[in-house]
């Protein structure tokens, strides 16, 4: 074996333990936190103010069938200009009244067996919502306009909001910094330290006002006697999460 080979096992003989020392050995990751990492004490506050509604929105319209397109959309487009006359005439304005939902759509046969289903007619759905801003006047503006609707009209859903949160914001969220102070201020004594200065603010902010939620029914009102509906009350509701410094 010549010198040169004899060089060329040698390294590798001795190079290989090496590499095999080398992919064995135990890995460990330090980790430092960025200089950006906010420091200090937490804590999280919420506040509701609770009102009674001052808007009232429900869904109305109507569903009429025929067996031609062209007779159910002009009888569905005379029933739906009766049901937005008579909410006109009860004080709401246009800027009030939105359409929602327009459709057309066959109605089919089922019932023979073994064969294609066949069109009877179609079904033409027109819906509106509409938003009442004086609620003494929300059950006669929803009684005259499925009395309009006679029995074609629909009613979908009712709900209520509060039209103005301004002040009922500003209420929730004084409660909810202090109810969030009152916790940092137990942290910090619990820990021994003094609390200092809010250095970050973050808000949560939203209204839960009472649904009301109505079947769909038909319409047609055979007595003088007004739809009984309540209002209930609304809530008004601030999250927030606040970090103070720690005071020296």
């Amino acid at each position: 074996m010549n010198s040169w080979l004899k060089t060329v096992l040698l390294v590798s003989l001795v190079t290989v333990p090496l590499l095999g020392a080398v992919a064995c050995k135990p890995q460990t990751d330090v980790v430092v936190p960025g200089a950006e990492q906010p420091t200090g004490i937490n804590a999280s506050g919420h506040g509701e103010v609770q009102a009674t509604p001052d808007t009232g929105f429900f869904t109305v319209g109507v569903e009429v069938s025929a067996t031609t397109v062209e007779d159910a959309r002009e009888n569905a487009a005379k029933a739906a200009d009766a049901v937005i006359s008579a909410v006109r005439k009860n004080g709401v304005e246009d800027k009030d009244i939105k359409t929602t939902q327009f459709s057309i759509y066959p109605r089919y046969d089922y019932s023979k067996s073994g064969s294609q289903p066949q069109i009877t007619g179609y079904t033409v759905t027109n819906m509106l919502q509409v938003k009442v801003r004086n609620l003494d006047n929300f059950s006669k503006v929803i009684d005259s306009a499925v009395k309009a609707g006679g029995n074609d009209a629909r009613v979908q859903s009712i709900w209520f909001d509060i039209e103005d949160t301004t002040k009922l914001l500003e209420q929730a969220r004084e409660a909810a910094m202090k109810d969030a102070k009152a916790k940092a201020e137990q942290l910090a004594r619990l820990g021994g330290v003094g609390l200092g200065k809010p250095m970050l603010i973050t808000e949560t902010a939203g209204t839960n006002p009472p649904p009301l939620a109505a079947e769909k029914a038909a319409g047609g009102i055979a007595t003088d006697t007004a739809t009984p509906i309540q209002p209930g009350t609304g809530t008004v509701q601030v999250d927030v999460s606040v970090t103070w410094s720690i005071a020296d």
